[in-house]
């Protein structure tokens, strides 16, 4: 035991002396934050409305004026459930210019977005509203080829969401909405910073040397793995607590058990969640999908022997996933890349309705990926180890 600690730190030594390890966190790190300030610094939208006119003026405003403006809004209804008393009462809000004002900064959030579309504010109702809610399930609403029984699958889960209650959502908002960068920034830099690790012992020639120690051929081995993942788990914890502080610093932690149907976006989905538990859940997916990218990595570095397959295949599945270049190419096509940490670990994973059957079993995307990754994770470890076995140690 006192050996494979020796040559876990070791391996870990040797990951982060690579130059381009410091300099890649670096720019992930900067590029989080930029992508977190940013929008606040730029300029937004701002509605104001009219009552006597029943008109809606849009003026560019700072973003950060129109989040504080919404934040101070939904924190004054924190906690109230949509009803029809409080329809009603958002229903006589727009009699007064000022009220209505507000109401119309409120877009991101779905009663509003409900409210705001009508002509005619005065026949809305908390029980159309939620009636509007379920028909994003129905079968012309949907506009991917969906099986029957996929179908009543999603049916019966928005049949079986409860009331809607007010809160203030905006940093879980923006956890979300940042998870697709967050997983390109820690997947790719796992991949540059693995892709030379497993491949620097066959371009230096010093493979030879490390077989023929006492441990060369086993526990340096498995050192090795526990160094590469256990880096690509750390990365993908780091990055996920930055942007979770970035969150909280710019928008509040408000709002962790709102139902993930108040957001805009969330509200195409039926999935039985709150904002902050989707948020964690998106987190995990992202430890989950770093560890297999870094056994997939370590894979492709052993059985090329060099780094460029290794690093070339990540980067070129995630730029395939930013063009779209998987969209409009079949069912089948469409739902195996759905499952691409690029895309699963993003607010898209939200409009995924494709299921996978087990049986009598069936799980929606979030929930096989947790299986899926666990399983490739595993079958990549066992073919690295007979790539391993098979090139290193008994093909000598």
């Amino acid at each position: 035991m006192k050996a494979f600690g020796v040559l876990y730190l070791f391996e870990w030594k040797k990951i982060l002396r690579q130059g381009l390890v410091p300099a890649a966190i670096l720019l992930g790190v900067l590029l989080l934050l930029a992508a977190n300030i940013s929008p606040l610094l730029g300029t937004g939208y701002y509605y104001r409305y009219d009552a006597q006119r029943g008109t809606v003026d849009r003026t560019a405003m700072p973003y950060g004026e129109v989040e504080k403006l919404r934040r101070d809004s939904l924190r004054a209804l924190s906690g109230q459930v949509l009803d029809e008393a409080l329809m009603d009462q958002l229903k006589e809000n727009y009699r007064d210019s000022q009220a209505g004002t507000i109401q119309w900064n409120l877009n991101a959030y779905a009663p509003f977005l409900y409210l705001n579309t009508m002509e005619d504010q005065s026949g809305a109702s908390a029980e159309g509203f939620y009636r509007q809610q379920a028909e994003h399930f129905q079968k012309e609403s949907i506009s991917t080829p969906l099986t029957d029984g996929e179908l009543a699958y999603w049916q019966e889960q928005a049949a079986g969401l409860g009331p809607m209650y007010l809160d203030y959502t905006g940093g879980w908002q923006a956890m979300v909405e940042r998870c697709g960068l967050l997983c390109q920034a820690a997947v790719l830099l796992v991949t540059a910073a693995l892709c030379r690790f497993c491949s620097e012992e066959h371009r230096a020639r010093t493979d030879q040397l490390v077989l023929s120690s006492e441990k060369g051929k086993t526990t340096a081995f498995w050192a090795r793995c526990a160094a590469g993942v256990s880096f690509a788990v750390g990365i993908a914890l780091v990055f996920s607590a930055l942007q979770m502080a970035l969150c909280g610093a710019l928008y509040g932690m408000d709002g962790f058990a709102a139902p993930l149907q108040l957001w805009v976006e969330g509200s195409f989905s039926a999935l039985h969640v709150s904002m902050g538990q989707l948020s964690l859940i998106l987190l995990g997916l992202l430890v989950l999908a770093c560890g297999m990218a870094a056994v997939f990595v370590m894979l492709l570095s052993e059985l090329f022997g060099t780094a460029i397959p290794a690093l070339v295949v990540p980067f070129a599945l995630s730029a395939a996933s930013i063009l779209e270049l998987f969209v409009g190419n079949g069912r089948w096509m469409e739902q195996a890349a759905s499952y691409l940490p690029f895309f699963r670990v993003s607010a898209d994973t939200l409009q995924d309705y494709y299921l996978v059957t087990l049986g009598s079993l069936q799980l929606n995307s979030i929930q096989f990926s947790v299986v899926l990754y666990l399983l490739l994770a595993g079958l990549f470890g066992l073919l690295y180890r007979i790539c391993h076995r098979r090139y290193q140690v008994t093909g000598r």
